[in-house]
């Protein structure tokens, strides 16, 4: 290999790195600035808008006597239920100091006993823990500015046979916006890009990265992960507020296009 060759990728790697580092620094930014907004949501039993999942309990598998990890754990409302069911020892990570807490006072005596223990940081970054049965992410893993490495620090956290399970808005209905009475295809269903939200719920921005189901399936399957369900539920409840065409999560959208796609994942 030309030495040139060597400077240019080496140039790349280091511009790779420097923009996921602004992006995860954007992002923590404004996830401090919003967290109050989202206190309470994304949360088991249900794993997305409209309660999806709710009917489906046997995704999360055995609670009882289990150990998990929760990567962009929010206000805590996902640990305190795996706890209240009978949970080992569950740790949670977030990005957002903001959001970590609300998880620390919802879940104070659990923290306290240690049954429950935080991180603070990115998914990307390695923690050290102990072997864990299940990693999840209700609509948190989605976020990861570097698929390849978080899931290379998921295969590592799980025992052999471990489970990771997440949840994210599906790709064809982030690309429908409503415009003029009507739901348009805005971006292209082929196009993985990385999109910057900006002023996003009144915070500094958001840099989010949409990928076809397909690119998933492959990142997944090149970590090592089985996919062993994949799952497009249907809406099962609406609020006052989803009435409203124009906003991102219209029940009119659901309707007519996926919501949420679930991969339940095992280490091979």
């Amino acid at each position: 290999m030309s030495s040139i060759l060597i400077f240019l990728r080496i140039l790349e790697y280091k511009t790779r790195i420097k923009n996921m580092n602004k992006s995860l620094k954007v992002n923590k930014e404004t996830w401090d600035i919003v967290a109050p907004q989202f206190y309470g949501h994304s949360s088991l039993p249900e794993w997305g808008p409209f309660g999806v999942g709710r009917d489906s309990p046997e995704l999360i598998g055995k609670i009882k006597g289990r150990s998990f990890l929760e990567l962009g754990c929010g206000s805590g409302h996902s640990i305190k239920y795996l706890i209240e069911k009978g949970a080992k020892k569950v740790y949670g990570m977030d990005i957002s100091e903001a959001q970590l807490e609300y998880t620390r006072k919802l879940n104070y005596a659990a923290i306290a006993d240690g049954r429950v223990e935080l991180f603070n940081g990115p998914m990307e970054k390695k923690i050290k823990i102990k072997p864990i049965d299940t990693v999840f992410s209700v609509y948190g893993f989605g976020w990861t500015v570097d698929p390849e490495k978080t899931l290379k620090n998921i295969y590592s956290y799980l025992k052999p046979g471990g489970r990771f399970i997440w949840s994210w808005d599906h790709t064809i209905f982030t690309n429908v916006q409503y415009q003029n009475g009507k739901f348009v295809v805005v971006y292209s269903y082929h196009d993985d890009k990385e999109i910057f939200l900006k002023n996003w719920k009144g915070g500094k921005g958001a840099y989010i990265t949409y990928r076809k189901t397909a690119t998933w399936f492959q990142i997944l399957t090149n970590a090592g992960f089985q996919v062993a369900q994949y799952l497009e539920p249907k809406p099962r409840t609406v609020t006052k507020e989803s009435h409203n065409p124009k906003r991102y999560y219209s029940i009119q959208k659901a309707k007519l296009l996926l919501v949420t796609m679930i991969f339940v994942c095992d280490k091979a």
